[in-house]
């Protein structure tokens, strides 16, 4: 009888070791498997990265807003904002083209443009009240707004000629010939600002210190 419990008491430790050798096989196999999921994050975020960072030839980095404010990071084909109309590659890789109709905003390499009235203007001052400068004329073209297409009506004025953006939303083109006349009537809440236009000290050259100046005007 005492040999028999010997040998239980053998067996009983020889299984110990075998369970014990069985879990830290499978904490081994765990900590790969976790490694592994890890590394597989970690690469596929890389090339998420990747993918974002390499711009396509031909194309230049921006963001664009949408109509409805959804913003997206990606891609512009160079000479899309004075055609009127962008051809946008997103992070992941696919291209959609974007009429002025379609967007609200472009940044591209740091630069602003606005989508108004069916073109692109370039922000030149930012603030309660913006000067802009035409960078496409889509007037009489056959535009998209997602699958309805319409005849474009834009604004009054050419392809770089500046115009003056209220906070009303309210635009005005800056000609050379009526621009005071414009900043007067438009610019009026600044009585500073006012009595230098009324004293015509304000050039056409000199309108984006002019609004500018009104910006800053309390």
């Amino acid at each position: 009888m005492l040999r028999k419990g010997k040998k239980e008491v053998v067996h009983i430790r020889e299984d110990k070791k075998i369970i014990n050798s069985i879990n830290k096989t499978n904490n081994k196999q765990q900590q790969t498997t976790m490694k592994k999921v890890i590394a597989i994050t970690a690469f596929l975020a890389l090339v998420g990265l990747e993918a974002i960072s390499q711009i396509p030839a031909g194309f230049q980095k921006a963001s664009i807003t949408l109509a409805n404010n959804q913003q997206m990071e990606g891609a512009i084909k160079d000479g899309g904002i004075a055609k009127g109309t962008v051809q946008f590659v997103g992070a992941n890789g696919s291209k959609k083209n974007y009429s002025a109709a379609e967007l609200n905003a472009v940044i591209v390499n740091g630069e602003n443009f606005l989508a108004l009235s069916n073109d692109f203007y370039k922000v030149l001052v930012n603030g309660k009240a913006s000067l802009l400068q035409k960078q496409s004329d889509n007037s009489g073209k056959m535009i998209f707004n997602g699958s309805e297409a319409t005849v474009a009506s834009t604004t009054e004025g050419k392809v770089g000629e500046w115009y003056l953006l209220t906070n009303n939303g309210d635009i005005h083109l800056l000609g050379k010939k009526n621009f005071d006349t414009v900043l007067g009537t438009a610019l009026s809440d600044c009585p500073a600002l006012l009595a230098e236009i009324k004293a015509k000290q304000i050039s056409y050259e000199q309108l984006a210190q002019a609004v500018g100046k009104y910006n800053q005007c309390k």
